[in-house]
């Protein structure tokens, strides 16, 4: 009688309308490669996928008499994994648990700590995993398989480390049927693709590189064929997991393939990657295509910090500056979106670099798109390594873990995940991290959003105010007016940012007014301003009149400023203005200026949306619209016309 084997990789549910769900793509790529074998087919069954944080005891309560269950663990199922698999061993005492993933620790006491393990798979899981069905179907000897962990009676095997190259062209779980039953569910299923594994890089807060060194490029017929799989089922979505698209020559191939499948059938819709950190000639050109056919609604362009202490302790090279400021001046002339991301609390950082690096990025044409993440505490990572968090004196703290844009669990009722994140080092203390968290919240929620984007640029082009003391000027105005709106906020994101470093709560927030989602801090910042949009550019005029150079243009300009802003209600009024305010601004961003002129404009606005609630305004400007730069009328839905006189 064969014996009974389930899969599980508890993914997020995204969005409580839609119910949008990945692909259990890991475990499907297990299945695809272990049943190939004749050996395994043979003897053991294969169980249904569990591919979101199904109720454990339902879920137990349908399964067979299950001989060993394996879990793909990452950040957001690590704690559900442990749950699940202490319940199973609770029901199924002799049934064995393996754990592998991401989010497996390389430190082999694990499996002292938690007794209900009997296995962990280091790295890769495809070969192990089959490895280990067989030796367990003939009684052979764990010990000679790579990478993994296990118990032998009350000892515990650590085996050799190896990178594992017996093959690059594994089984499709695509092409193989493996999901073809879950399609059937009532659930919008995001897909996943590999064209090439592993990462060249080794950058210490990751572990894409640890875990596997060497890149090696899957088929093109292969992939090909599961682009045509996902075209065929109607999947809008891909996530890409390369960790360098554009590396290879052949990465354009592949794009212009995924160009046609969308032109052909309309899907996929979209394609995210993770962009090769070379801008060369060929991904100068994927990226245009991208563009052109709207696979990706921005490219990342990232430096995660632009410190040269930082970069060298994390062994990390960047773009050159220059190099980047004429890339976002050619992509803003193209109208192709981007966005750039920062790492909050890399050993080497201090207040001011951090700062002064957000402000490189608007410095040299990244005006729109940043975004600010907290330095996550990888198991598999160097900076996760005991010996390298000593030399930079890292601390960090757990707090809950929740997915943006998810709703957020019920804590009564949920199994909570939780994130382990740097908030002090040895060049950066925990009250100079709340600090720069603050400064990067505002600066996302008023330049990158746009609330506050006009004066500041204005400000820089016109009378050489840095950014950095435009918005640091307007950060200590904010604490120290009491009374206003902006203050009201400003402690309020303070107040989190503070728990935050302290464990005390999550990077996210939610708000029933905006929906159940959890939004990022700089989000909700925004979104208090855009709600209360005439207090908040009321209170924005006296701080600059306060602190600035103020007559008759920088009064305009304010007007200007606040009738950019999407409001939640139709909006048909063209905007007046009494200079060529918009043609000003957005010869900025083509790094091509021209000079402020005084004249009567009549800007007609070509978008007319309105919104049913703040929930959906949210939606559409926040989440899905933030890194395109939604939140502000713009080029394409302005037609500037010199007003007739």
């Amino acid at each position: 009688m064969k014996k009974n084997i389930y899969l599980v990789q508890a993914n997020p549910v995204y969005s409580e309308n839609d119910k949008t769900v990945y692909i259990p793509y890991a475990i499907g790529c297990l299945a695809a490669y272990a049943w190939a074998d004749s050996t395994i087919s043979k003897e053991y069954n294969l169980g249904p996928f569990v591919y979101t944080r199904a109720d454990i005891e339902k879920t137990l309560a349908a399964w067979q008499d299950p001989y060993l269950v394996a879990f793909s663990c990452s950040i957001w199922n690590m704690e559900y994994n442990k749950a699940f698999a202490k319940a199973i061993k609770a029901k199924f005492p002799d049934c064995l648990i393996l754990f592998g993933g991401h989010h497996v620790s390389p430190d082999e006491s694990d499996l002292f700590k938690y007794n209900y393990i009997d296995f962990l798979v280091h790295g890769g899981g495809e070969e192990a995993f089959r490895e280990i069905l067989l030796a367990l179907s003939s009684g052979n000897d764990l010990s000679s398989i790579a990478n993994i962990s296990f118990r032998n009676s009350e000892n515990l095997i650590f085996t050799n480390e190896k990178i594992l190259t017996k093959t690059t062209d594994y089984p499709s779980p695509y092409l193989e049927g493996y999901f073809d039953e879950i399609l059937q569910d009532d659930i919008k299923f995001s897909a996943i693709i590999e064209t090439n594994r592993g990462c060249p890089n080794k950058c210490a807060f990751c572990d894409w590189g640890v875990l596997q060194k060497k890149v090696f490029l899957f088929p093109l017929d292969k992939i090909f064929k599961e682009l045509e799989w996902v075209s065929k089922h109607s999947i809008e979505y891909i996530y890409c997991a390369d960790a360098n698209f554009g590396l290879f020559k052949r990465d354009e191939e592949i794009t212009d393939y995924l160009v046609k499948l969308k032109k052909d059938s309309g899907y996929p819709q979209r394609f995210r990657v993770n962009i090769a950190k070379d801008i060369t000639d060929t991904l100068k050109s994927i990226i245009e295509k991208f563009h052109d056919n709207e696979l990706d609604k921005a490219l990342p362009l990232s430096y995660q910090s632009l410190s040269p202490a930082v970069l060298k302790n994390i062994g990390r090279k960047n773009m050159d500056l220059t190099h980047f400021g004429q890339l976002m001046a050619l992509y803003n002339r193209l109208g192709v979106s981007t966005s750039s991301e920062l790492i909050l609390g890399l050993p080497g950082e201090t207040y001011k670099s951090f700062c002064q690096g957000v402000c490189s990025l608007l410095e040299n044409g990244q005006h729109r798109s940043i975004s600010v993440y907290a330095c996550e505490v990888l198991p598999n990572s160097e900076l996760g390594s005991k010996l390298y968090r000593q030399g930079f004196a890292i601390e960090s703290v757990k707090i809950p873990f929740y997915q943006i844009h998810c709703q957020i669990p019920d804590a009564e009722k949920e199994i909570l995940e939780y994130s382990d994140i740097v908030v002090s080092t040895n060049t950066m203390p925990r009250n100079d991290w709340v600090k720069s968290a603050l400064f990067s919240f505002f600066v996302q929620a008023l330049h990158n959003l746009g609330l506050a984007r006009c004066p500041a640029l204005y400000m820089r082009h016109e009378y050489g105010v840095s950014y950095y003391d435009f918005y640091t000027s307007f950060l200590a105005w904010a604490e120290k007016n009491e009374n206003t709106f902006i203050n009201e906020i400003y402690k309020k994101i303070k107040t989190l940012s503070l728990g935050i470093a302290r464990g005390q709560n999550a990077w996210v927030f939610t708000d029933p007014r905006f929906g159940k989602l959890a939004w990022c801090l700089e989000e909700i910042t925004f979104l208090e301003f855009a709600l209360n949009s005439k207090v908040f550019y009321s209170e924005l005029s006296s701080f600059v009149r306060e602190k600035f150079t103020w007559g008759e243009a920088e009064q305009s300009l304010l007007k200007f400023q606040e009738s950019l802003l999407k409001k939640k209600d139709r909006n048909t009024t063209p905007i007046l203005s009494d200079y060529n305010f918009f043609e000003y601004f957005e010869s900025i961003y083509k790094a091509d200026p021209v000079p402020l002129k005084k004249a009567s404009y009549l800007l007609h606005i070509d978008d007319k949306k309105s919104y049913r609630d703040w929930e959906e305004y949210a939606r559409d400007i926040v989440w899905l619209g933030r890194r395109e730069d939604s939140a502000l009328f713009s080029g394409s839905r302005y037609n500037p016309k010199q007003a007739t006189p």
